[in-house]
């Protein structure tokens, strides 16, 4: 999205309050096939949407949950929905051409915490995160196929670096837009000892778990498919799916040997309510 990821496999969008924004109804006529054009610069379309979805409660886990996060998205009037997927972090393009689009990110980690499974009481804490950090947009085929990478860093000291790395063909048939593509995540040294490692005094206060160390490198492989509909130029519809097969340290470590499963699964839906309004801070 060109705002928009929550995150992750798994990663999520981080809550989007929109303040300040005077705003002008699209056409309430039932069916209506297009909006009205108006010929004011500054003004925008903005697409405010609210993704639910069904996954694993933390990254790696065997036991499944419900979840959900806000996105939205910007545009200009009269362009069509963004090319995107509903896995895209939160970012804005600071650099947009055709081809090439560059610019801050944003999103939220997984974590995990004895509230989800007792059996991780006295782990070393892994809770949600804040990541921020850039990524880099570049379509092989305008319109068509776009490659992308997110590098993150976690806003907590003892966080680390993530790299997401992802490809997506797009197609546009009428109403329906279906995207589909392959998904590679990758963790440094620190982020993979944070979510996968053991160190020897947890494991000493856990009793369940063997100490394990996370060198970190490639996490996880996947491949991510979404299908959306438009009902009218106001409402959207998104499904949404997600394979990931964790690798590396990830699979190796003792909390995914134990209390986990290698291969992760999501799927999710989306609802999109898009609505007029001035931006005079915009290009």
């Amino acid at each position: 999205m060109n705002i928009s990821r929550l995150i992750s496999p798994i990663g999520l969008r981080l809550p989007v309050i929109l303040c300040g924004l005077s705003t002008t109804a699209f056409a309430a006529a039932a069916g209506a096939a297009e909006l009205p054009q108006k010929s004011l610069v500054q003004e925008r379309v903005i697409s405010v949407s609210l993704f639910s979805f069904y996954g694993p409660k933390y990254l790696g886990a065997e036991r499944y949950g419900p979840f959900a996060f806000p996105a939205f998205d910007i545009r200009r009037l009269g362009e069509p929905f963004a090319l995107d997927s509903p896995d895209d972090g939160l970012g804005y393009p600071v650099l947009d051409t055709p081809r090439l689009k560059l610019g801050p990110v944003v999103s939220l980690r997984q974590g995990r915490n004895a509230g989800v499974e007792h059996r991780f009481t006295g782990l070393d804490p892994d809770p949600w995160a804040i990541e921020a950090g850039a990524f880099a947009d570049y379509w092989i085929l305008p319109e068509r196929l776009r490659t992308r990478a997110e590098l993150r860093h976690g806003l907590r000291g003892r966080d680390g670096l993530a790299l997401d790395l992802s490809a997506d063909l797009f197609t546009r048939q009428g109403a329906f837009t279906l995207s589909a593509g392959p998904r590679l995540g990758l963790l440094n040294a620190t982020l993979a000892q944070v979510e996968f490692g053991v160190s020897p005094a947890a494991s000493q206060r856990n009793g369940f778990f063997v100490p394990y160390h996370a060198s970190g490198g490639l996490q996880s492989v996947g491949l991510s498919s979404s299908l959306s509909y438009d009902w009218s130029p106001v409402w959207r519809t998104t499904f949404y799916s997600r394979y990931d097969h964790l690798t590396g340290d990830a699979a190796a470590s003792s909390i995914t040997r134990r209390l986990g499963a290698v291969n992760q699964f999501t799927a999710g839906l989306g609802i999109t309510y898009s609505f007029r309004s001035n931006l005079p801070f915009l290009p």
